[in-house]
């Protein structure tokens, strides 16, 4: 009897704790899809950024405005980033990440690992948690992006787009503390892909035990876990003990009726209390089940096989296409659209084969809500006892998502302004276009329209008139053009026309009607603005095969229409591309010659008209290229200059300069100043100052030996803001002058107001002084005009004694060139400071003119 009672109480409680073990993994089972919910939700907006990226093929141009409108759909997200190679570049918000910009995620030593993981696996992968790089802790989503190599075929390693997720905000999403004051003890944790160590992510006071029920998350690159326990640990020891003693008092009273019948009215009482506590129990979890139904923010419905609908779950059902009761007990078919019930009945299929669906959409009417669109996920539900099979359907409203993504769609293919198509929808219609045009044997026109001066237009006005100019002049674009012609905006001021079965005469009549309609003036509040194009055309086939050869062909011959006066058209021709590719020859040996050392300073001696010293030296500077031999800086400054190169280049003149006139003023060999030329990039580059005086400071050079020349064009485009540099530089101790004098548009006005000490006079005025009466009235003009401002002056390009003696007569400080010396390499300029001899009367050098 003993052990029947033991067996008995044996069995109860293996039931009792089965029973509770299935009640926390159901609970535990709650927390951890809360969990992963919140996760994925975030995660997605990696599809979304995945999907930018490789539509523009890595440019991704608008991301900033893009990701500012993607971030109110994912409230938990904190920065979304691109990073090509690996680097984060771009991040949205930019405020409070900016630590993120430069992060190299692959050789991060703590981000690394995972960061190479999802490189060579091409799967989405999720870090975390772990310090961020801006500051707190968090998680890290990040897909890897390969895009398709289209000159060498296959794919190639573009780089990552990464979601930055509080891990704070995804841990109140489940709630886990609430499991503790449920009575119950806790750990989530993951296993570290990498290592598969576990990482402890959160924990109750006390963590769980080894006998907690785990429910696992499976998220991106690896697993997370969450483990609960009871508090006061498995099963019931009063209960237990209860039941043996009641075990023992039954065996030992077997004899006794009564009281035996007394125990088993007493058992009977027990029993009754624990259906009641158990009945209570299935009630509490039955309203919790319905409270996390309801909670789910779509809409839940059960259908039959047949596609009938069943049931209708929970609190949206508001946003069905009809009320539920026209539902309830109908087919699909019959109170849905066709198409919405074919794609219902689709997913249903998919489910029946495969055990779920999910990712099929339809767009419903909704009664006072309009136009919806649905995802939806669909689950087979296994038939139970009396129950047929069937399928549980979500139906999630994306309606705003998928209007964001066709917004982004938009503005992957068009121009934000104008609404004309942009470069990667021209690309694409290019390629069809070329391909028509060759099966066909037809020609295609390529016509490429830069606005002269559009800048000055929003300088003076500003952007907004500028904007509504190019809109305006946009559309009188469009109007020229035919059904099958693309207008597209490249971006800035520039236009590019994409014309079939156009040949060269016509292309050129279409230019000439371009060039008219667009030099019309436009009224635009209150102003008449006329605007100048120069308009390059390319012709297929005869220019080039593809459409990135007709492009840079037609983009060569605008610039070539520029160069030529601006408001006129250009065709591409052999010549042009003979210049372009010893541009583009240049411009690709520029990028090695500072490290390669193939520069070098040459010296022009400035010398006192008064007493034929040298006061002064202007650094000019040359190239030897090892192949190309002697390149002329007429030649390699432009392109210096185009390619942004000259910032550089001229750091490396002006800290060389500055090292030789210090060394020369240790020597004491007389020399006032060292002149260097600015470039106007240079010039408008923000970090000048800090340039001229980190060059002075590392030369230990007092800022007066150093005299800085600007060009009359670079002080006059925009004279404020020209005032504003030149005061900073001349409050560094520095000397300004101004180069070619004469030779610009400045005004009077705008030359007093500048901290100038001197004005150079281009030689064009100083050759033929000796012939020309209008050049000596020119020269005299403007020394007794320097003078009259307090300015020296010197002249360049002084080549014979006649024009020394005019100059001297006029009141000129100083001369520069052949007369008293050549541009001389360094070592030979030095020789001649230390003869300083008087200056020589003998015959003029040849009349060559300095660069």
């Amino acid at each position: 009897m003993a052990l029947c009672c033991a067996a008995w109480i044996w069995k109860l409680e293996q039931q009792d704790l089965a029973q509770q073990r299935e009640q926390v993994s159901g609970l535990a089972g709650d927390y951890a899809r809360a969990l992963q919910r919140s996760i994925d939700s975030a995660l997605s907006a990696n599809n979304v950024l995945v999907a930018l990226v490789r539509q523009s093929q890595g440019e991704v141009p608008k991301f900033e405005s893009i990701g500012e409108q993607l971030l109110p759909f994912y409230p938990g997200i904190i920065a979304l980033a691109l990073a090509p190679d690996g680097i984060v570049q771009r991040v949205v918000p930019l405020q409070g990440n900016e630590a993120l910009l430069g992060f190299n995620q692959l050789q991060n030593s703590e981000q690394g690992a995972e960061a190479e993981l999802a490189r060579d696996s091409g799967q989405l992968t999720l870090a975390g948690p772990l310090p961020l790089v801006q500051g707190g802790i968090g998680l890290v989503g990040r897909h890897p992006v390969y895009l398709a190599d289209l000159v060498n075929g296959g794919r190639y390693f573009w780089g990552f787009t990464t979601v930055t997720i509080r891990i704070a905000d995804v841990l109140a999403a489940a709630n886990l503390p609430s499991l503790e004051e449920r009575g119950y003890h806790y750990r989530l944790a993951r296993l570290l892909p990498h290592t598969g160590q576990e990482q402890d992510i959160s924990l109750s006071k006390l963590p769980p035990g080894a006998s907690a029920v785990v429910q696992t998350l499976s998220l991106a690159n690896g697993q997370w876990f969450l483990a609960v326990t009871p508090a006061h640990g498995w099963g019931s020891p009063l209960r237990l003990l209860g039941r043996a003693l009641l075990g023992l008092l039954f065996s030992g009273l077997v004899g006794y009726v009564v009281r035996l019948l007394l125990q088993l009215k007493a058992h009977e009482k027990d029993l009754e209390s624990l259906v009641q506590a158990r009945t209570a129990e299935i009630f509490s979890t039955q309203q919790q089940l319905q409270a996390t139904v309801d909670a789910i923010p779509d809409i839940l419905l059960e259908l039959d096989d047949d596609g009938r609908f069943l049931q209708i779950d929970n609190v949206h059902a508001h946003a069905l296409a009809a009320p539920a009761a026209r539902l309830l007990g109908h087919p699909l078919w019959e109170v849905l659209p066709e198409g919405a019930s074919n794609t219902l009945m689709t997913a249903l299929a998919e489910a029946r084969q495969q055990g779920c669906s999910s990712g099929q959409q339809v767009c419903l009417n909704i009664p006072d809500e309009g136009q919806r669109w649905f995802e939806l996920s669909v689950a087979r539900k296994a038939a139970t006892g009396d129950s047929a099979p069937g399928y549980v359907l979500l139906a999630r409203d994306i309606t705003e998502q998928h209007a964001a993504l066709e917004k982004i769609e938009h503005l992957a293919h068009f121009d934000h302004l104008t609404g004309l198509p942009n470069r990667a929808l021209l690309a694409e219609r290019a390629a069809q276009t070329i391909a028509q045009q060759r099966d066909s044997g037809g020609t295609l026109a390529v016509l490429f329209l830069d606005l002269d001066h559009f800048k000055n237009v929003n300088d003076s006005l500003g952007h907004r008139l500028g904007d509504v100019l190019l809109l305006t002049l946009g559309q009188r674009l469009q109007n020229l053009a035919r059904p099958q012609d693309t207008v597209s905006r490249l971006g800035g001021d520039e236009f590019l026309l994409l014309v079939p079965d156009t040949g060269p005469e016509a292309a050129a009549q279409l230019a000439t009607e371009v060039l008219q309609s667009l030099s019309q003036p436009c009224q635009i509040d209150g102003h008449e603005l006329s605007t100048t194009l120069s308009l390059g055309i390319s012709i297929f086939p005869k220019d080039g095969e593809h459409f990135d050869t007709l492009y840079q062909r037609a983009d060569a011959a605008m610039y070539r229409a520029k160069r030529s006066g601006r408001n006129r058209y250009s065709f591409f021709t052999a010549d042009l591309e003979a210049s372009s590719a010893r541009a583009l020859l240049l411009e690709n040996a520029l990028h090695r010659a500072l490290e390669r050392q193939q520069f070098a300073l040459h010296y022009q001696a400035q010398v006192s008209l008064q007493t034929g010293h040298i006061i002064g030296a202007e650094a000019l500077l040359r190239w030897q290229h090892p192949e190309l031999g002697a390149i002329s800086p007429a030649e390699f400054i432009p392109i210096a200059e185009n390619s942004g190169m000259i910032v550089a280049i001229g750091e490396w003149v002006l800290a060389t300069a500055t090292r030789d006139a210090k060394r020369w003023l240790d020597q004491g060999w007389g020399l006032n100043t060292v002149a260097v030329n600015l470039s106007a990039v240079q010039f408008r580059h923000p970090q000048l100052l800090e340039m001229v005086s980190r060059c002075l400071t590392e030369a230990q050079l007092p800022g007066q030996h150093i005299e800085l020349e600007l060009t009359e064009g670079a002080a006059i485009d925009d004279p404020a803001s020209a005032l504003e540099v030149m005061t900073q530089l001349h409050q560094c101790g520095a000397h300004l002058s101004m180069d070619d004098f004469g030779t610009g548009y400045s005004s009077l006005n705008q030359l007093k107001r500048f901290p100038l000490g001197k004005l150079k006079i281009d030689q064009s005025f100083v050759r033929d002084v000796g012939e020309d009466a209008s050049d000596r009235a020119i020269v005299t003009a403007i020394i007794h005009m320097a003078q009259a401002l307090g300015l020296r002056t010197t002249a360049e390009g002084v080549e014979t004694e006649v024009q020394r003696q005019f100059l001297l007569e006029q009141g000129c400080d100083e001369g520069q060139g052949y007369l008293f010396s050549r541009p001389l390499p360094t070592p030979a300029f030095e020789a001649l400071l230390q003869q300083q001899r008087p200056m020589p009367s003998a015959a003029p050098a040849p009349a060559v003119a300095a660069v």
